[in-house]
């Protein structure tokens, strides 16, 4: 056994050599690394300067069909579409997943603020399954902690968040950094009458080359500022 590295059990012949110690040759080489482990599901993108979704995401469907260190996919209000295409939300790469396989569509209650789910086929020529369950072609109520199975091998957990009874909230002295501000739709959906965030710093209104103090200003030229050692 290589003295740099790691074996996991059950993980395959790919997946032997996770760890690799520092190497003074290669200042990169740090830490753990296991293969694909930066690879996310499609249709999602790396973490970083997020923008603000375009709806509220209320719940996820996780899956270790394809990669057993896991992916996942948002699920927003509105209408999820599932399949083998790269035009749909949810993009499952699988052979037996058809190319617009289901719809998953999420209701949240604007009186209980509950949110509701259910799946329905979209032209499939495989199964799919809720639980144990097989679907014909009428709509189906899933539920949080419910397993969906697309095609012959994607099994996906449903994750549906219910933020009042966790007790999430929106933080009053939250402090934003270069992240877009929540559209004002969204804000008016879910928190009533939108606030004034034209004045909160952002990404978009960045000054070229430095930084906006808190009242809006900008820092003076290269020559004025404060040189270092």
């Amino acid at each position: 056994m290589n003295s740099n590295s790691t074996k996991v059990p059950g993980a395959g012949a790919d997946y032997n050599d996770f760890y690799s110690r520092v190497n003074a040759g290669n200042p990169s080489n740090q830490g753990t690394v296991i293969p694909g482990m930066n690879q996310y599901a499609p249709k999602v993108a790396a973490s970083g300067n997020v923008a603000a979704p375009s709806k509220p995401v209320v719940g996820f469907l996780y899956s270790i069909s394809r990669q057993g260190f896991g992916e996942f996919w948002p699920l927003y209000i509105g209408s999820n579409s599932v399949g083998r295409s790269s035009d749909c939300d949810i993009c499952l790469p699988e052979k037996t997943v058809s190319a617009n396989h289901a719809f998953i569509n999420v209701k949240q209650m604007k009186t209980t603020k509950k949110v509701i789910a259910s799946i329905r086929d979209d032209r499939s020529s495989t199964p799919i399954f809720v639980n144990e369950d097989e679907l014909e072609y009428e709509a189906h109520e899933i539920k949080d902690k419910d397993i969906l199975t697309i095609g012959e091998n994607y099994q996906l957990l449903v994750i549906l968040i219910d933020a009042e009874k966790y007790g999430l909230k929106v933080s009053e002295n939250f402090q934003p950094t270069e992240i877009a501000p929540i559209p004002v739709e969204i804000q008016e959906d879910f928190y009533g009458d939108a606030t004034d965030t034209s004045g909160l710093y952002n990404g978009a209104n960045r000054v070229e080359n430095g930084t906006v103090a808190l009242d809006g200003s900008v820092p003076p030229p290269p020559a004025e500022r404060t040189k270092f050692l």
